[in-house]
């Protein structure tokens, strides 16, 4: 018993040491420029954070305020944030050329599920994924996707038309399989009809990753292997884990399957023709083709095909990411409707204004375009519910802001929405829901909420034509309201913004 306690005197001692030399360290002295709580020993700021993650946005939000709502910093055991809330310094972080490695606790939280994937690589895995898929987003490939949106809009309405105008509709449960379908037919070449079973076995994962993602972030004990390996929340990641890559496995099987077909038929119908095969896939893939394709036709910097892992990498992030985020905006910005029905019906103006008499016409990306206020509604929504609620930087160097103070090489900047889009001084009333001010001027990087710069969010165009087309066709289509007292949305903030109960609506169909 003595040597324990010997031992862990002299441990304590260690960390005492590291701690008070750090205080006096380049490192600290240029973190103290920004206002925050002191750390302990040890555990820093993460005592003050607590145990557990749901809550911590709520504490980090109230440290914000207590500090003058400005850029603010703090220790998470041996690892320091700074938290921009200032569009000048968010600006400098997100422009950068050379600082685009996310922060360690984010990707140690996110390579279990997504692996090496564009969201969490660096170097040239990162430069040749992105410029693979680049194409596949482009101003040129939008109207086919406009088209499949509309195309399984229908197949949604038969859905919430068999409710009546006094039943709740929980938009989760629907609009995250139809998002889903519409990304596997636009991005993955491969019909999915997931809307038909909301209960599927991916879907059920997929609605755990983001709590398990969060709480990796921030339970931090989850760092200390050996103990998270014992636990039964270890048991469920793996499952999850194992469920949402298999999914993956069988899309790129599905393609597969598909693109062999193609080509036998290509080669059935040219036999007396010298052609070459890989000529014509190339030609299509440069013609638009689906991003699947352009990953199973990729090929390394030595020639290699690329392999089926990296390609499921890709495909878990894209599957998982492109209708998850999606759906919480959409949904929200519904409830959003609903809660202030004055600027629904503003809305429903704006769609008559640019359908005239034609209410049941499915939109266009000219017809998308002029949806100025619908936008805004969207933007707004985001402003209040921020479906993502923290993008970082792990700096390799120091980085300068335009006030002269530095955030060291070796921090994490981190981008904190919650508490930049109420910064009063960039949104004035931020409390007041107000679509209006985003019809007016503001700072360029005031709202970015698909990031910017080198690592932007690269499906942004592919998000606002899914989102704007969803939204104007249900408006079209149904009023929406609130649903009884005891269905409110409980919004938590994750790593990205939902209710734990869902949001439930009541749709009343429309007559014309």
């Amino acid at each position: 018993m003595f040597f324990l306690l010997l031992l862990c005197f002299m441990v304590c001692l260690v960390f005492l040491h590291d701690y008070f030399t750090r205080k006096r360290g380049y490192r600290w002295e240029k973190l103290s420029e920004f206002p925050g709580d002191t750390p302990l020993p040890i555990f820093g700021n993460g005592l003050q954070l607590g145990f557990d993650a749901d809550e911590s946005a709520h504490k980090l939000l109230a440290m914000w305020e207590k500090h003058g709502k400005q850029n603010i910093r703090l220790s998470l055991g041996s690892e320091d944030w700074i938290l921009l809330t200032d569009p000048d310094d968010i600006g400098t972080i997100l422009n950068h050329s050379t600082e685009i490695s996310k922060p360690l606790e984010r990707n140690m939280a996110m390579k279990p599920f997504f692996g090496n994937s564009v969201s969490t690589s660096e170097g040239e895995r990162w430069r040749s994924t992105r410029k693979l898929m680049a194409p596949c987003f482009n101003f040129n490939t939008l109207e086919a996707k406009i088209d499949d949106v509309n195309k399984y809009c229908d197949r949604l309405f038969e859905v919430f038309d068999t409710y009546d105008e006094n039943s709740h509709v929980e938009l989760y449960r629907y609009l995250r399989p139809f998002m889903y379908d519409i990304l596997c037919t636009s991005l993955m070449g491969v019909e999915t009809n997931l809307l038909a079973d909301p209960d599927h076995p991916y879907l059920k994962a997929s609605g755990k990753v983001i709590k398990i993602v969060t709480y990796n972030y921030f339970s931090y004990w989850r760092n200390i292997r050996f103990l998270f390996t014992m636990s039964s929340q270890y048991t469920e990641m793996m499952d999850t884990i194992k469920t949402i890559k298999q999914n993956s496995t069988n899309i790129i099987s599905a393609r597969r399957k598909i693109l062999n077909s193609i080509i036998e038929k290509t080669r059935n119908n040219n036999k007396n023709i010298d052609i070459d095969l890989e000529e014509i896939i190339e030609s299509k893939l440069n013609n638009g083709g689906c991003l699947l394709d352009k990953l199973i036709f990729s090929k390394s910097s030595n020639g290699e095909s690329t392999s089926d892992d990296i390609i499921n990498e890709e495909i878990t992030l894209l599957c998982f990411t492109g209708h998850y985020t999606t759906t919480a905006t959409i949904s929200h910005t519904l409830y959003c409707l609903a809660k202030y029905p004055e600027i629904q019906n503003r809305v429903l103006e704006e769609q008559r204004s640019i359908f005239n008499k034609n209410m049941h016409k499915k939109p266009t990306t000219q017809e998308l375009n002029q949806m100025k206020y619908l936008e805004a509604v969207i933007k707004e929504s985001i402003r209040v519910i921020p479906t993502v609620t923290k993008i970082g930087r792990q700096l390799q160097n120091d980085l300068r802001f335009k006030d002269g103070r530095v955030a060291p090489a070796g921090s994490s900047v981190l981008v904190f929405y919650e508490a930049a889009y109420k910064n009063p001084t960039v949104f004035p009333e931020p409390e007041k829901f107000n679509p209006d001010r985003f019809l007016d001027s503001m700072h360029t990087f005031a709202f970015v909420p698909f990031s910017a710069g080198p690592r932007n969010c690269i499906g942004f165009r592919f998000a606002w034509v899914a989102m704007k087309a969803t939204i104007s066709n249900i408006l079209k289509r149904y009023e929406v309201s609130l649903g009884d007292a005891g269905t409110e949305p409980q919004f938590v903030s994750r790593l990205v913004t939902e209710s734990k109960n869902g949001i439930h609506l009541k749709l009343k169909k429309r007559t014309y």
